[in-house]
């Protein structure tokens, strides 16, 4: 399941990347995409996985 968390994040957070300045941003994607990160590393350290 890991895996594939890190797979969405991944994907979203270069969804966000692509945006054209001139388009209009979600102003509050880049605090949601930050919260799940965070989310993202309690788990893998709760499932004892290693992060470098």
């Amino acid at each position: 399941m890991l895996p594939k968390r890190i797979a969405y994040y991944t994907k979203k957070v270069a969804q966000f990347g692509a945006i054209h300045p001139s388009k209009h941003r979600n102003p509050y994607r880049h605090n949601r995409l930050m919260l799940y990160k965070k989310l993202m590393h309690e788990q893998i350290a709760k499932e004892g996985w290693k992060v470098n």
